[in-house]
């Protein structure tokens, strides 16, 4: 019977979930970045980006990882004791502030520095983990996610399970 209860808990989380609306918002928001470079000049590109041939696939790329990003945004703040949370903008700030940080820690700290560039991309180099570049892309892509996401999905006419 707990089996059951499971699988129907997980169901509906991806069922009737925000995800999709979070994909959207997050590859929206996830043009900040690409923007801020191509034209203010504010910020170099780091990482697997540098060894991109054009910058319109580092545009796609990032886009794109922004969306997939916010996916577990949407996912993690449809539990029900963050949902009330994320659809206020001041609380969706702190917690896309904390996603942010998460990110950072996750893509950065963990992922680039210690998975994928001495073993996978061994030809790129390490990025300094507490340059302010990293943290404050991360950070202002989740404060960004978290503001969008608190102004967009509380208005959409969906379940509200």
């Amino acid at each position: 019977m707990s089996t059951d209860h499971a699988h129907h808990a997980d169901r509906s989380l991806v069922v009737h979930s925000y995800w999709p609306y979070a994909v959207l918002l997050g590859g929206l928001v996830g043009v900040i970045r690409p923007a801020l470079t191509i034209f203010a000049d504010i910020g170099p590109t780091t990482g697997v980006l540098t060894t991109l041939p054009e910058m319109q696939l580092w545009w796609v790329l990032h886009i794109g990882y922004s969306a997939v990003f916010a996916t577990g945004y949407g996912l993690i703040v449809y539990h029900h004791r963050l949902r009330p949370f994320s659809e206020s903008i001041p609380m969706g700030a702190v917690l896309g502030l904390g996603y942010g940080v998460a990110l950072w820690l996750g893509n950065i700290v963990i992922g680039w520095n210690l998975v994928l560039a001495p073993h996978l991309l061994s030809m790129s180099t390490p990025i300094d983990p507490l340059a302010a570049g990293p943290i404050v892309d991360h950070i202002v892509y989740g404060l960004g996610l978290g503001v969008v996401y608190a102004a967009v999905v509380p208005r959409l006419d969906t379940y509200r399970g």
